[in-house]
């Protein structure tokens, strides 16, 4: 089984490669059929390979997944990636793989290096669970959300300077309502699991500077997106002003997850 999951991992490393590679051709080149078709496929196929050696690491390691940070970390890309392929002819966002696949690698090789962790719990294995599923689907969602926002600046930034890709990107008011759209998604996630993140808190991490820090950040993050969500109805907030707002959001996301990462690490360290 170990030789099975390294080959796996070597199929997903070599497919987000391909797929990424793929992705940056159809944006900066131009939009042959044949890339159209294959850069998605190949970052399907990159995702199951991911899937299957996360899951299986996990078997091999004897670490239950839900409480598996490299399980975590994946299962969030994954969702990311599987959330694009069914959104992108809908939501016109085809070039937002070039953002999605890339860090499908990243994440991948991270949880490789990182390996796997558990950690014991006491609260009941359902709560946890839904703290978990909200987290990662609400992840998934912000990251759409912040890859169009970025998006959106980048392609705003070419038309006013004149400098358009020869491929080109999707146009300002798609990736708008993209954004708008997953963070409408991700939004009541987010809240699903800074609440069950709270009630965690309480239970389990009695306030460590570390927990109070990570919410407080969490805390942050819903501000923002509450923000961002309320003065698009309120005052109209588009275009540019939205995107920086979620760009803003996403990184208060990043600096969450960056805590959940180092956390496990620094527990190393001291043993």
């Amino acid at each position: 089984m170990p030789t099975l999951s390294f080959v796996f991992f070597g199929t997903a490393v070599l497919t987000y490669l391909a797929a990424s590679s793929l992705f940056y051709l159809d944006v900066a080149k131009g939009r042959e059929a044949a890339i159209r078709w294959l850069a998605p496929a190949l970052l399907g196929a990159a995702a199951l390979a991911h899937a299957s050696y996360v899951t299986l690491a996990s078997f091999v390691a004897h670490v239950c997944p839900v409480h598996s940070l490299q399980f975590m970390l994946s299962m969030a890309s994954l969702l990311a990636s599987a959330s694009y392929l069914v959104a992108r002819h809908r939501a016109r966002i085809d070039a937002l793989g070039l953002l999605v696949a890339p860090l499908g690698l990243i994440i991948l090789l991270g949880t490789f290096f990182i390996g796997t962790s558990q950690q014991s719990q006491k609260l009941p294995a359902s709560f946890i669970g839904l703290h978990v599923l909200a987290s990662l689907a609400g992840f998934a969602m912000f990251l759409l959300a912040g890859g169009a926002a970025v998006l959106y600046l980048v392609q705003e930034k070419r038309l006013k300077s004149k400098r358009m890709l020869e491929g080109g990107l999707p146009a300002l008011d798609s990736l708008d309502r993209a954004v708008h759209r997953f963070l409408i998604l991700g939004f009541p996630l987010l809240t699903l699991a800074v609440v069950s993140g709270t009630v965690w808190t309480k239970s389990v991490a009695q306030g460590t500077p570390q927990e109070v820090l990570r919410h407080m950040l969490s805390y942050a993050t819903w501000i923002v997106f509450a923000t961002v969500l309320g003065l698009r109805v309120v005052g109209g907030w588009r275009g540019r002003r939205a995107a920086y707002g979620t760009v803003a959001g996403f990184a208060c996301v990043l600096a969450v997850l960056t805590l959940y990462i180092v956390r496990p690490l620094l527990a190393l360290g001291r043993v």
